[in-house]
């Protein structure tokens, strides 16, 4: 007899200065079967050290938050932790916000004014590593720009990989894209062998053709 199968649970730690709403959002979440929450972090110095310590999926991140801001922290993070997927909350909906938290490998952006049952989509699309913006803002699609989930399963690329090969074929050297997208040049060559993998080839040049053959 088989046995049936499990939905994988999802681990998730709350990063929001606001007690209110990160008290309010664990509540709204709790009752969800896929869905753990770890922990709450009410101070933005204090994730690293959870992060390290609990290992979560998915982090969801107020935008705005003193002492180091939300996109800052999402830079930091990735740095040393480039698997977590990152979900951004906010009250804000201006295309120049949503650009910044996708070039800093954030996958997800929902505005605060979002339902439950949104709020669960998103946290379910990201912890599965695809993108996901929310469905009210009305410039979403700019933000996809080939780092939509079918161009991204037929190549097998992340969103930061494709972040990259756009900066290569802007011809970025590899100190120069680490510095731009706030990693080490060591992550940088490491995601630039992933994607040579990937691609299955072996030169910039070979890369920069593919970049313009699929309009990246």
């Amino acid at each position: 007899m088989t046995q049936p199968e499990t939905t994988p649970v999802i681990n998730i730690l709350i990063i929001d200065d606001h007690r209110l709403f990160n008290d309010g959002l664990r509540a709204m979440l709790a009752d969800a079967p896929d869905i753990t929450i770890l922990g709450q972090i009410y101070h933005s110095r204090d994730a690293l050290s959870q992060v390290r310590q609990l290992r979560p999926r998915v982090l969801i991140i107020d935008f705005n938050m003193p002492e180091m801001d939300g996109l800052e922290l999402t830079r930091l993070l990735l740095t040393q932790h480039p698997q977590l997927c990152i979900l951004i909350l906010s009250m804000y909906g201006e295309s120049r916000y949503i650009d910044d938290f996708r070039k800093a490998g954030a996958l997800g952006y929902m505005l605060k004014t979002s339902t439950k049952d949104e709020l669960l989509t998103a946290i379910r699309e990201v912890a599965r590593g695809n993108t996901y913006f929310d469905p009210k803002l009305a410039d979403q699609k700019q933000f996809s720009n080939h780092a939509d989930d079918t161009f991204l399963k037929k190549y097998k690329l992340s969103p930061r990989e494709v972040e990259i090969i756009r900066l290569i074929k802007a011809g970025l050297s590899t100190p120069q894209i680490a510095d731009k997208v706030h990693l080490s040049p060591y992550t940088i060559e490491t995601h630039r062998k992933n994607i040579y993998a990937k691609l299955g080839i072996s030169t910039v040049a070979e890369l920069v053709r593919f970049a313009v053959e699929v309009g990246i």
